[in-house]
């Protein structure tokens, strides 16, 4: 049980950081649903995440669910990696 508490915390956040950047690869052409000016702000920040994803939807624009697949395995390695980075950090104090 007190595994779950532990990670609890890096899965919202890397939820958070990684469901952001999907919402901006799939907002960067005109003809998407939420295009706007906001999704440049989006991808400078979530760029680690979304390099491989913009980079499929640069060359491939119009089908979108390869973006999913790509930004649900960069959700899992960036779970794993916030996770382990909470855990050094708890295991120090």
């Amino acid at each position: 049980m007190r595994y779950l508490k532990e990670r609890k915390l890096p899965f919202f956040i890397a939820l958070t950081y990684v469901g952001i950047g999907t919402l901006s690869v799939c907002s960067i052409l005109p003809n998407d649903r939420f295009y706007n000016e906001w999704f440049l702000v989006g991808l400078v920040f979530t760029f680690p995440v979304t390099i491989v994803s913009f980079a499929y939807r640069y060359a491939e624009g119009n089908v979108l669910y390869p973006v999913f697949i790509i930004q649900a395995i960069m959700f899992v390695l960036t779970f794993l990696i916030f996770s382990n980075l909470l855990k050094v950090k708890k295991d120090k104090k």
